[in-house]
């Protein structure tokens, strides 16, 4: 009889347990997509690129695709490859298309639009503007960008700079 009694309180247990799991997975899918807006809207749409990356990027960041095969990683890592860009299109605007997110992964597609101001993919600076598309995937940890994979239409951009 007492097992008969035990069988619902275990299973109500069972059910409270996979609610409260997938909550916390919801909320942390939430956070990284917000992570990951904060990072395109303030730090790159405003400036606020260096004030933000210990709070965007873990301590251990890695590039996925560096763009040198001795890119160094971590926050210095990410202040080079800031510092690049912000060199080369220092107007550069972001408008997100879309953003994903689980508990422990983010993705982005933006499109942007960017004056070449500096040297950049072997180009020297041209002040052309020029549009693009990229996408972004992201590996998260403790709520932060762990490691990050960027797929740009870098031809395109070539091209654009080119004519």
């Amino acid at each position: 009889m007492k097992s008969v009694l035990y069988l619902p309180l275990l299973l109500l247990t069972s059910f409270v347990f996979v609610q409260c799991t997938a909550v916390k997975s919801m909320k942390q899918a939430e956070a990284n997509k917000e992570t990951i807006r904060l990072w395109f809207e303030e730090g790159w749409n405003h400036n606020r690129n260096e004030e933000l990356i210990e709070r965007v990027f873990h301590s251990e960041w890695n590039d996925g695709n560096p763009l040198h095969p001795s890119q160094i990683t971590g926050y210095e890592g990410i202040r080079q490859l800031v510092k690049f860009y912000q060199e080369a299109f220092p107007d550069a605007h972001f408008t997100i298309t879309h953003v994903f997110a689980d508990a422990n992964r983010a993705a982005i597609r933006y499109e942007v639009e960017a004056t070449h101001h500096g040297d950049a993919f072997g180009i020297l600076a041209t002040g052309k503007k020029f549009t693009s598309t990229g996408l972004v995937l992201y590996e998260m940890r403790d709520g932060r960008i762990y490691r990050s994979w960027q797929e740009l239409d870098l031809m395109g951009i070539i091209n654009q700079l080119q004519d």
